[in-house]
């Protein structure tokens, strides 16, 4: 080949090269995408500069900024404030009780019929919020952050629970602007006294005194639930269907050497406890097995079984071993109110273990020391909901169909935590612990703490949700 022949060639290796790159830069960003996972992308402060004038905020705002706490658990303000929102609606409603400073509402949209109705059950009092300095915003102006923090509104109870309450009313309240009378009732109840565990002041009232109200009710939806968050998205919705059962009671004593001995007693009795894998717990546990990293939480995604060998028992993270048994948990020593020492002994129960039992057993332990006792929190006997039933159904269409997170969804189990669910399931009630929105672990640590928060944007995200949810089970044939 000539020397003009070469020249010739490697100009068109060359160019042809050149126009290759020229193509991959231009084609390449139109190829990626397709290969590609896609990446959500928002900005959630302009996001909550258009939810800030929606209704559900300005309701939101509304009950943020009405104090409902309890103690002292005066919560005349927002109940009627919550009766008020119904009146506007036409949507009948009674307010009940026997305390006029702990008052319960009762709503109820009528529908074909009374059977199989939909209880969604709320508390309005709130924890209090302590030690004002440590809030960037005050507790009840249901103000917006700034800043980094601009897509979030502030105040006690964002969490815990008037966000809910709020998706609740407007639920029902969207089936009556558009003329809709649903297939069966939709049942709502505001209580006034769960954060202080007086149940007699709620849903125990209403069960004891006026039963009528909540006839035909079938099923209900309270707090609970637990959304699992990574990054910004949530990967598993969890429906709380059991809670551990709880026996909490102080310990009193003249001086604190008693109480330290005690002490030391409970946590030898709290060793010996044996293992047990409950049936809802190991469903929960394979549940969360995908999204666990270590060995003991991925294993649940076999038969869980290899939790309970003997060699592995002192090598499991309390996190899990705090399922597979009941357990005691006794407090510090500090000093007592009104004089003298105290300590709070805790015991979480699995089901088939009895309250009554083990808090008598606990009470004669301290009383053969010459200990005093008092109760703290006595609950009922655990025991789960099937994951059956008509709002079971219903959340799990509604979540896994999700337009803007869809995500598995099964079932929670807490431990260490309270709310009037246990108290229904007592009774044989089927009842579920939810929630529609995207709350991360570090909002969701600041429940009962300083700077309770949502994000706005997920919030309005979770009332629509929510009313997905009410609209499925209520219009369903």
């Amino acid at each position: 080949m000539s020397v003009s022949g070469q020249k010739v060639r490697r100009r068109l290796l060359l160019y042809g090269l050149a126009a290759a790159v020229a193509a991959a830069v231009l084609l390449l960003p139109r190829l990626v995408p397709r290969f590609t996972p896609a990446m959500k992308v928002r900005n959630l402060a302009v996001e909550a500069d258009v939810a800030v004038k929606t209704e559900a905020v300005e309701r939101l705002q509304e009950l943020l900024r009405l104090d409902s706490s309890n103690p002292p658990g005066d919560t005349r303000a927002a109940i009627l404030h919550l009766a008020g929102l119904f009146d506007c609606e036409g949507i009948p409603r009674e307010v009940v009780g026997d305390d006029p400073k702990r008052p319960i509402l009762v709503a109820r949209l009528r529908g074909l019929t009374p059977d199989g109705a939909l209880l969604l059950l709320n508390h309005v009092d709130v924890v209090p919020p302590e030690d004002l300095s440590k809030w960037s915003r005050p507790p009840f102006s249901g103000e917006r952050g700034a800043g980094r923090e601009a897509h979030y509104v502030y105040g006690r109870g964002a969490l815990d629970m008037k966000a809910q309450i709020i998706a609740g009313f407007l639920a029902m309240a969207d089936l009556k602007r558009r003329g809709i009378v649903p297939s069966r009732d939709v049942v709502f109840v505001a209580e006034s006294a769960e954060e202080s565990f007086e149940l007699q002041y709620g849903i125990g009232w209403v069960l004891d005194h006026r039963p009528d109200l909540l006839a035909g009710v079938t099923d209900a939806v309270n707090e609970g639930g637990v959304n699992e968050v990574l990054g910004s998205d949530i990967v598993r919705y969890g429906i709380e269907v059991l809670q551990k059962a709880i026996v909490s009671v102080w310990i009193d004593a003249a001086s604190p050497e008693p109480l330290e001995a005690f002490r030391k007693f409970l946590e030898q009795k709290d060793k010996a406890l044996p293992l047990h894998l409950d049936p809802t717990v190991k469903e929960f546990l394979r549940f969360i097995a995908p999204s666990r990293s270590d060995v003991w939480g991925r294993s649940m995604l076999g038969t869980g079984e290899t939790l309970l060998a003997p060699k592995l028992l002192g090598e499991i993270p309390e996190v899990y071993r705090s399922l597979l048994r009941d357990a005691i948990y006794p407090g510090r020593v500090g000093p007592a109110p009104g004089g003298g020492f105290t300590f709070r002994a805790v015991r979480m129960l699995l089901p088939g273990s009895s309250v009554k039992a083990n808090h008598d057993e606990l009470v004669g332990w301290a009383r053969e020391r010459g200990l005093r006792s008092r109760d703290h929190l006595v609950t009922y006997d655990a025991v789960a909901s099937p994951a059956t039933g008509r709002a079971w159904e219903a959340l799990t269409t509604v979540f896994g169909l999700d337009p803007v997170e869809p995500a598995p969804t099964g079932i929670y189990v807490l431990n260490g935590s309270f709310t009037s669910s246990s108290f229904l399931r007592a009774r044989g009630w089927r009842v579920f612990g939810m929630s529609p929105f995207n709350i991360n672990f570090y909002d969701a640590s600041k429940i009962h703490n300083a700077n309770e928060r949502i994000s706005l944007p997920h919030y309005v995200e979770g009332v629509e949700r929510f009313r997905r949810f009410v609209a499925e089970y209520a219009l369903a044939p």
